[in-house]
């Protein structure tokens, strides 16, 4: 629940930190070098460099039942310093941008 829908009911509830889609530019080991934002909000698509990849780790969730998660998550720095964290769904080879905070908030860097 956010600070706006606070009082509200549950009708006014809804999920924050929820993946967004993302377009990637990747190398050879699939580690990314760009990465594009999908348009919201009025924003376009703002293309960004990665300067530097910080972290990288992977998960497996439920591996043992159809259907399981397996993704590779980035920590990295775009240009202009910038810290964004993405994954990528090892399955379907899908981007995404992986939020920590609600939208309009700033998210700690």
């Amino acid at each position: 629940m956010t600070a706006a829908n606070r009082g509200k009911g549950t009708a006014a509830l809804r999920a924050i930190g929820l993946p967004r889609t993302l377009q990637v530019e990747a190398d050879a080991d699939t580690r990314p070098v760009a990465v594009t934002r999908a348009p919201s909000r009025g924003r376009t698509g703002v293309r960004s460099q990665v300067e530097r990849v910080e972290d990288v780790w992977r998960i497996a969730e439920a591996w043992w039942r159809v259907g399981a998660q397996t993704r590779t998550y980035y920590r990295v720095t775009l240009d202009g310093g910038r810290p964004l964290t993405l994954f990528r769904d090892d399955v379907t080879g899908a981007w995404f941008e992986q939020p920590y905070s609600a939208p309009g908030v700033a998210a700690p860097r």
